[in-house]
């Protein structure tokens, strides 16, 4: 098997069980940074995703900044996308980085109602919001991708579609 130069992905709030399907499937294709306060559930999540892949290179972080200064392309989900004090941690190591958003139906409710604008948060990161748009949990996963950067949200729908799911872009000017 030939080694391709592989992207790291940092997965910061990794305990969401949510978007264990994801990466799990992430998993087997790049290398995984999972960092979560929760360090009993990042524990478990670990340990799933390598009996599922055991030959994956995915390591537990324990600090969101020096996940996120690692990786090529940063997954904020579960609670990280609200927590005020990671998100400052990870802004500054964050800049020309693809950060994804992954909105859950809580996350992106709350952050509708607080009015959290990530393009101001991260003013020089290529933000993607990414939105889970079934609702039936057997059915085929299929993505909505926000953004402004028509190049992030092209690598991040390559990433998704690479794995299996179906993605809709929409480009916010």
């Amino acid at each position: 098997m030939i080694m391709q130069n592989s992207k790291t992905i940092a997965v910061i709030g990794a305990s969401d069980k949510r978007n264990f399907v994801m990466l799990n499937e992430l998993a087997a294709r790049y290398q995984m940074l999972l960092f979560d306060k929760n360090e009993k559930a990042l524990s478990e999540i670990y340990q799933a995703l390598l009996v599922k892949n055991r030959y994956a290179s995915i390591e537990k972080m324990a600090c969101p900044t020096n996940a996120s200064w690692e990786a090529d392309i940063i997954i904020l989900s579960g609670f990280c996308i609200n927590d005020a004090n990671i998100v400052h941690n990870i802004k500054n190591v964050a800049t020309a980085k693809i950060v994804i958003i992954m909105e859950n139906d809580d996350e992106f409710t709350k952050s509708i109602n607080h009015q959290v604008s990530f393009d101001l948060i991260f003013p020089h990161s290529k933000i993607v919001e990414v939105i889970n748009i079934n609702t039936d949990d057997k059915a085929e996963k299929e993505f909505l991708l926000e953004g402004h950067d028509s190049n992030a949200l092209d690598t991040v729908s390559n990433i998704l579609e690479g794995i299996g799911f179906n993605t809709y872009v929409s480009q916010i000017s």
